[in-house]
């Protein structure tokens, strides 16, 4: 990586686009195992056309980004209310649980008035 240049390090960064073709074939090797073998590296930079550093950051990339993914589904998944859904008419007003769960010995009907 050393250059006759007096280029520092940062200078010479670039951002890799990947072809279709790339792409296709690191998912799918994704796909198959999120730890890439060291043999397995060498091969498929050699097949691809990239170094053997490119495939190894797109794993450690490809990996992060799949517990991103992960972690905006759990948390959807603990927010039942999307935001994008409209407000019932009512919800919001006194007496009505956060989150739809009442507390023991409270319900809707503790909130209204008596039958007589």
């Amino acid at each position: 990586c050393s250059k006759t240049l007096s280029k520092t390090r940062t200078k010479d960064k670039y951002r890799v686009v990947y072809t279709d073709h790339q792409r296709l074939e690191l998912e799918k090797e994704f796909h198959y195992s999120r730890y890439i073998t060291i043999r397995r590296k060498a091969e498929l930079a050699a097949n691809l056309g990239l170094t053997e550093r490119q495939v190894k950051i797109w794993f450690q990339n490809r990996r992060a980004k799949e517990r991103k993914v992960n972690k905006k589904k759990m948390q959807q998944q603990s927010q039942p209310a999307s935001t994008t859904t409209p407000t019932p008419p009512g919800a919001g007003t006194p007496g009505t649980p956060i989150g739809g769960i009442w507390s023991e010995g409270e319900g809707p009907w503790e909130h209204e008035e008596p039958l007589t």
